[in-house]
């Protein structure tokens, strides 16, 4: 029996060729036949992956939507770049973004809001400074993000920054305009290390730089921001609740930390009236009917991988996944999210 974490995900991928979704084309449909689901595999971070990287993810109130978050990190907990995937299974919409420093849903899981992350210098001893071509993606002045920025290793004199940006969800995706509504919508603000919603859900708060180069460094304050006209106020009220969002902490991908990808604990979840339970054995995800009266207890296979969360009807599953051609200093697996439509 193979014993290393490379092997079993060898095994899982030659055995599924026919129906799991290579991500290395990032998002891709699966072959499926008329009995089965249509899936499409989402990679959650197609950026830098750090030295480790933390996965975590949290659901709406009535978990049918979801986010989850990769948080890589440097050697030496350097502030890297975060990602996120977001998914709503009553209204059939998803995202994903890269090249974030943080991510949170509104209360009500009507929007998004994020800090989008930038290098201005690029710490490499050159003089290489970005300010320009930060300044000409983000229409904010060079003044303005020289003053916003700050330090991102501590190794080197690399230096980033954030701008605000908030993505809204449509009720429905299908409408005329709706990808236009849906887009993210960045505002001309150099802040955004961290975000946080007020708890009625009217302002986005922005989180000042970090004190040092930290990955996890937490904002001490915080300025207002509003979501729909981009008035910005340097401060929020003094009655102002700013809601924590509850994230599950998943695994953390290191070399050095050995993952079992042969299985994990099952999920239940649920469509219409009838109960699913998504499991994992032997390094491949299933949908399975339980056993029961009327029961046919057949399986439809997700993919490879071994699951770690599901929305509630099924359409949103994280997971780890084989990375189907890793890089000699990659990690052999990454964190996905499988759409499972039927």
């Amino acid at each position: 029996m193979p014993r290393t974490a490379r092997q079993i995900a060898a095994l899982a991928l030659i055995a599924l060729t026919g129906c799991v979704v290579d991500s290395s084309k990032k998002e891709t449909t699966a072959d499926t036949t008329h009995t089965a689901p249509v899936i499409t595999v989402t990679p959650v971070n197609r950026g830098t992956h750090g030295m480790a990287e933390r996965v975590r993810w949290a659901f709406s109130p009535d978990r049918r939507s979801i986010l989850v978050v990769a948080d890589p990190a440097g050697v030496e907990n350097e502030p890297v770049a975060n990602a996120f995937f977001f998914g709503d299974e009553a209204r059939g919409f998803q995202t994903q973004m890269d090249s974030v420093w943080d991510v949170a849903p509104s209360p009500d899981w009507k929007w998004i809001g994020f800090g989008r992350a930038y290098t201005v210098v690029d710490g490499s001893g050159l003089g290489a400074d970005q300010l320009t071509e930060v300044s000409r993606r983000t229409g904010i002045d060079t003044a303005t993000l020289r003053a916003g920025s700050f330090a991102s290793s501590g190794m080197s004199m690399a230096r980033a920054v954030a701008q605000a940006g908030v993505i809204h969800i449509p009720d429905n995706p299908r409408v005329t305009a709706a990808g236009d509504s849906a887009a993210p919508k960045l505002f001309p603000v150099a802040r955004g290390w961290r975000v946080r919603w007020t708890a009625d859900g009217s302002t986005l708060a922005l989180g000042n730089s970090p004190s040092k180069a930290v990955d996890n460094e937490p904002s001490q304050t915080w300025s207002a921001l509003d979501p729909v006209t981009g008035a910005l106020h340097g401060t929020l009220p003094s009655n102002a609740n700013l809601v924590e969002v509850k994230f599950t902490e998943g695994p953390t991908l290191d070399r050095s930390l050995p993952i079992d990808m042969t299985q994990s604990p099952p999920i239940q979840i649920r469509r219409g009236t009838q109960p699913y339970t998504i499991q994992t054995i032997r390094g491949v995800i299933t949908i399975t009917e339980p056993p029961g009266l009327g029961s046919t207890g057949a399986q439809r296979v997700i993919g490879a991988g071994i699951a770690l969360a599901a929305t509630a009807d099924g359409r949103y599953v994280v997971a780890l996944a084989p990375r189907s051609k890793p890089e000699p200093n990659e990690m052999a697996f990454e964190p996905v999210v499988y759409t499972v439509v039927w």
